[in-house]
């Protein structure tokens, strides 16, 4: 994958997750995205902070000019991670949870039973198909919370 399949992939990612902290332990992603919606809000003054230091001190302008990329480049690198996250596949201990919840919405006929069994479980799917539980399944493993 190019860098810009990647980061579109990334982006698509962050609009697919859930926005529910109750994952928040069981998926670092989440937490990533939390902290790149956060850099839209706190990078700015950051950067004008350090263009005021730039003038008002004498800081080197090479010191500051990376330091403000460094800045710049802290959310394009969690998307790009996103990217990758969203296309890696899932491991093991996922994988059953993933059949458990497709199984579970194939019985309220929300999914089709005859869909491709090669696809490719990814986190991106995982993710799709947890947004379909908790619509569906009022939960987002689909359990029961009276057990």
């Amino acid at each position: 994958m190019n860098l810009v399949k990647i980061f579109k992939a990334g982006q698509r990612y962050i609009d697919i997750c859930p926005k529910d902290r109750a994952l928040y332990y069981s998926f670092p992603e989440l937490k990533v995205i939390n902290y790149i919606k956060m850099t839209k809000k706190i990078l700015p003054p950051i950067i004008i902070g350090l263009i005021l230091w730039q003038y008002y001190l004498p800081a080197q302008l090479a010191v500051t000019l990376i330091t403000i990329l460094f800045a710049l480049s802290l959310p394009i690198q969690g998307i790009l991670w996103l990217g990758y996250r969203s296309q890696s596949p899932l491991p093991l201990n996922l994988v059953d949870s993933y059949n458990r919840i497709k199984s579970q919405l194939i019985e309220k006929k929300v999914l089709s039973p005859n869909r491709n069994p090669n696809e490719k479980l990814t986190f991106e799917s995982l993710m799709k198909l947890l947004n379909l539980s908790k619509i569906h399944l009022d939960n987002y493993f689909g359990q029961d919370d009276n057990n």
